[in-house]
């Protein structure tokens, strides 16, 4: 089986189910976007901050924050201001949002139910493992399109610039060592003090950790 086989099948796979899946709500609870519904789902029995939220949810606390208050005003979720931080908001649901999680879950129930009726069970078994791995696989990707900070990656590693923050004092400063938005770099050592770097000259270049903490990279060998 060719790859392109099988990126079709997950493609195809993944949009029919969503699909079905908003048309199932849009049966039962017609006033949720399939998005919120997962904000919900994410949610679940727990009572999470926003910060904990957006981290389950992969996105922005911005993005987050705009889910939470239409969530709010639909009556779905309560918030609750943390007793030792006011400042920290912990997100539950309500007794509306238990009742559409319900929904959701036994969806997930009936739609898996239906379509796996016909298939042997070794298969299923085959199948499940299978996909386990590819999982596994894709959760191990998912790393390398983490952005992070440049102190936080090892020695050897292969990286991309991707945001240069701080002051314009200190990105004249990066800029003088060649170093600048989609630059490729490359860690030469790392040590609690001092960061070594080679630039694209091939430059071996010692930056202090604070500084170099204003430099947010990728991991640049993601097809390695």
């Amino acid at each position: 089986m060719s790859l392109e086989r099988v990126n079709t099948v997950i493609e195809d796979f993944t949009k029919l189910f969503y699909e079905t899946e908003s048309l199932a709500l849009k049966q039962g609870i017609k006033c949720l976007t399939t998005t919120e519904l997962h904000v919900i789902e994410a949610i679940g029995n727990d009572s999470l901050s926003m910060n904990n939220l957006s981290d389950k949810l992969g996105i922005t606390m911005g993005t987050a924050t705009v889910a939470i208050n239409k969530l709010s005003k639909k009556g779905f979720i309560t918030r609750k201001r943390s007793d030792n931080d006011r400042r920290k908001v912990f997100v539950s649901l309500s007794k509306k949002g238990d009742d559409a999680l319900a929904y959701h879950n036994n969806f997930h129930k009936m739609i898996i139910s239906s379509i796996t009726k016909n298939i042997e069970t070794e298969n299923l078994e085959i199948f499940t493992t299978v996909f386990n791995q590819i999982l596994n696989n894709l959760k191990n990707q998912v790393e390398f399109f983490k952005p992070d900070v440049i102190t936080n990656f090892l020695e050897g590693d292969s990286v991309s610039v991707l945001d240069i923050k701080g002051t314009p004092v200190i990105k004249n400063f990066f800029a003088g060592m060649g170093i600048k938005l989609y630059t490729d770099l490359k860690i030469i050592s790392n040590s609690n003090r001092v960061i070594a770097i080679e630039t694209p000259s091939g430059e071996v270049v010692e930056i202090n950790n604070i500084d170099a903490k204003n430099l947010v990279v990728v991991k640049k060998d993601l097809y390695d």
